[in-house]
C-alpha cells in the first residue's frame, strides 16, 4: 500500500506538490479476511474500492456500526474527512456498485437524512 500526500509542504526529508484538488492519494491492493470471507480493498489514487463478497455482508458491516444514529454520525464524519482530502470510497460487490462516499458522492435525498457527500447506487 502506498500513501502519497499532495500539498505545498516541504521539510528536510519530504517534498510534496499539489496535484489537482486532492490532498491525499491512496494506492492499495489488499485482501482482508473477515469471518472467513475476503474483502478486497483497492486504491487507484483518488478512489478507494471496498469490495464485499455479497450485499448481505456489506449490510452486516453497516449494522455492526451500531444504531441508526451512530451509523449516520460515523458515515457523515467519514464522508466529510474524505471530501476534505479529495477522496471517494466506493463500496461494491463483484457485480454491483452499492454506495459512494466522499468527493464523488452527492445525493440530495441522502443529504436530507444527514448523510452528506454520499450516494446510493440502485441500478
Amino acid at each position: 500500500m502506498e500513501v502519497e500526500r499532495n500539498d505545498l509542504c516541504h521539510d528536510s526529508q519530504w517534498s510534496w506538490q499539489v496535484t489537482g484538488d486532492r490532498l491525499l492519494s491512496i494506492l492499495a491492493d489488499l485482501v482482508i479476511d473477515i469471518d472467513g470471507q475476503q474483502v478486497a480493498l483497492r486504491g487507484d489514487g483518488d478512489r478507494i474500492f471496498v469490495e464485499f463478497p455479497s450485499v448481505n455482508m456489506a449490510f452486516r458491516m453497516v449494522r455492526e456500526m451500531g444504531s441508526f444514529k451512530t451509523a449516520r454520525f460515523r458515515l457523515a464524519a467519514i464522508s466529510s474527512s474524505l471530501t476534505t482530502v479529495g477522496l471517494t470510497v466506493i463500496v461494491r460487490t463483484p457485480g454491483r456498485r452499492l454506495m459512494s462516499i466522499g468527493q464523488e458522492g452527492n445525493s440530495w435525498l441522502l443529504r436530507l437524512f444527514g448523510f452528506p457527500n454520499a450516494q446510493i447506487h440502485i441500478f
